[in-house]
């Protein structure tokens, strides 16, 4: 099945999440940061100024955080690998996409994994269809949020016999 990278790979994205999270200051960031505002940290090449003392400088949501590989995808697939900071007026279109896209990619790690078990094989044939059909959609319906937490309770039942 082709599926898209779910792996996080910052250096083909543009800073998507140092954007589009929210930071709250406590245990895990040390700054209050709105969603939308790109954070302080973030240089003018989309890295992090900081990276390497993240966690000495109260910055450990960020070690903790993996975006699936959507950031990738939005920058790389979507926007043909450009730049908010080159281009201002792709910010919003790029938060959305990655806010819609995040989700969806959580979602087909969960169905990979699953399809690592031996299921049933009415099971395995909604889990595969469901894993094709989130990889080629942009953001989450309804409809497909509702068929996977049917799969989802049904794996439950299934692995609980």
């Amino acid at each position: 099945m082709d599926l898209p990278d779910l792996t996080s790979d910052c250096a083909n994205c543009v800073g998507l999440c140092c954007v589009g999270m929210s930071f709250q200051k406590g245990d895990d960031f040390a700054i209050d940061k709105t969603s939308g505002t790109p954070c302080p940290n973030l240089d003018h090449t989309h890295r992090c100024k900081i990276h390497s003392t993240l966690k000495d400088d109260g910055f450990e949501g960020c070690i903790k955080f993996d975006c699936a590989g959507a950031g990738q995808r939005v920058t790389q697939m979507r926007f043909n690998g450009e730049s908010w900071q080159d281009h201002p007026e792709l910010m919003f279109a790029m938060m959305r996409d990655f806010e819609n896209l995040r989700p969806l990619h959580e979602r087909m790690i969960q169905l990979t994994e699953a399809g690592k078990t031996d299921l049933p094989e009415a099971l395995e044939t909604e889990r595969a269809d469901l894993l094709k059909r989130s990889a080629r959609v942009w953001a989450d319906t309804d409809t497909l949020k509702r068929r996977y937490d049917v799969f989802l309770t049904e794996l439950a039942h299934s692995t609980a016999s």
